[in-house]
């Protein structure tokens, strides 16, 4: 936390393969003021962006993703950021394929934040926001 504020500010380097998801679980499930229902919200959803950027992608050891996480009195705030996905976010989301395909994901994540996008485009981010 920074002194004098009630805002906390993590960042971390995860694999760019399918353990990503499980690690950033752990990471998020550690950071003070993510509990309860809005814990579960954000690790799920937190699971599904992540799900964007390693679905049927080889892993690599040179590759990795940014987790960002802020939590403040007012919301909590996740960012990932890697190298962008194959499939675009937005061809995805409106995706009726199957839900490993991840479209569900994206469409869990458009009902359940309060706010979320994408952005970048060598390097993409996208990230969402749920209000405390």
């Amino acid at each position: 936390m920074r002194a004098g504020t009630s805002t906390s500010e993590r960042l971390v380097e995860l694999p760019a393969t399918a353990a990503a998801a499980g690690i950033a679980r752990r990471e998020l499930a550690a950071t003070p003021g993510i509990t309860g229902k809005l814990g579960y919200k954000v690790l799920l959803m937190a699971s599904e962006l992540i799900a964007v950027f390693v679905a049927d992608t080889e892993p690599r050891p040179d590759r990795v993703l940014r987790l960002c996480v802020v939590v403040t009195a007012e919301r909590v705030r996740v960012e990932v950021t890697g190298d962008a996905p194959e499939v675009s976010p937005d061809a995805l989301l409106h995706s009726r394929e199957t839900p490993s395909l991840g479209g569900m994901g994206l469409q869990i994540v458009e009902r359940m934040a309060d706010a979320w996008g994408v952005q970048g485009a060598g390097d993409a981010e996208i990230w969402f926001e749920l209000t405390r």
